[in-house]
């Protein structure tokens, strides 16, 4: 059985790094199959109908060059390819317009704004938190992006910055920043098959006066999820997964710890393309994604 791993022959920043696709090629290989890792841009052409499995595993520098992954994407080429995750759930994750949903149907959700065009900065003022709050000010992003990639923080003082970089990136969502993930961490939630498979905590990446962002900075496995964390997370994974056609191979659903909320968990993103899964800190989870990916491709 041949798998193909696809990476990118560029990432979006120096810090930006790929520690899963070594060990994923290695539980591959442990069980039989032939694991190639290959890139989506690398200019060199690749049969890819000749492999069992495309595995979307860190092809990053899309989110720089989103036409031309688009274009790759719905290629030719891939036509008639098992590609995972499927590409419904690429499509959609995609864009961050899923959270608008997500929060319409009831899942706990940092509040999020779309803003389109040339903002009103009446508006963007009223997204601020209150400024007896610890850390009183919004995060704007790209309505797609990976990471932090793109991601800014404002303080109300910055409104005309804020509005002049809104109308750079076009579209965007505003959200206020969240102060608990300072002192409670992210919880970063990855599921296999649909079933949760393992989680970790996250430092907060945005620090104030501090321009260089680590990648997933000290992530620590957790385990021993609260019912109310489980009943969150289950909830959430079932409303997406109600957008989809397919069931994704895995996903990473992040939220930020928020104890002040009712429901302890605020969702932050899905990364529903190539979710970052901390396999060096998951041996075991490496070989069972290794199977599951075996078990689609035989099918």
């Amino acid at each position: 059985m041949r798998i193909a791993l696809v990476t990118s022959h560029g990432f979006p920043e120096p810090h930006w790094h790929d520690a899963d696709t070594p060990l994923v090629a290695r539980e591959l290989t442990a069980r039989g199959a032939t694991a190639d890792v290959v890139t989506w841009d690398g200019g060199r052409r690749v049969e890819w109908a000749g492999y069992d499995a495309v595995v979307l595993q860190s092809p990053w520098s899309m989110w720089t060059r989103l036409p031309q992954f688009d274009e790759w994407l719905w290629s030719r080429e891939l036509d008639g390819t098992r590609l995972l995750n499927p590409i419904d759930a690429v499509a959609l994750g995609s864009n961050k317009r899923y959270l608008l949903h997500l929060g319409t149907a009831g899942i706990p959700i940092v509040p999020t704004t779309l803003v389109d065009g040339d903002p009103d900065p009446v508006v963007l003022r009223d997204l601020f938190p209150p400024p007896e709050t610890p850390r009183p000010t919004v995060v704007a992003k790209p309505i797609a992006g990976g990471g932090t990639l793109g991601a800014r923080e404002f303080r109300v003082d910055q409104l005309g910055a804020l509005a002049t970089y809104v109308r750079e990136l076009g579209t965007a969502i505003v959200q206020p920043y969240v102060s608990a993930i300072d002192t409670h961490r992210e919880l970063a939630v990855l599921t296999l098959d649909g079933a949760i498979s393992h989680a970790v905590t996250k430092a907060a990446i945005l620090r104030p006066g501090e321009a260089t962002r680590p990648f997933h900075p000290d992530p620590r496995p957790y385990a021993g999820f609260t019912a109310q964390q489980e009943r969150v997370i289950r909830q959430t994974y079932a409303e997406l997964r109600r957008l989809l056609t397919n069931e994704p191979l895995s996903v990473r659903l992040d939220f930020i710890v928020d104890p002040a909320s009712p429901s302890g968990l605020l969702l932050l993103e899905v990364e529903m393309v190539a979710p970052v899964k901390f396999f060096p800190l998951f041996p075991q989870e490496c070989g069972h994604y290794a199977e599951a990916i075996l078990a689609r491709a035989a099918i």
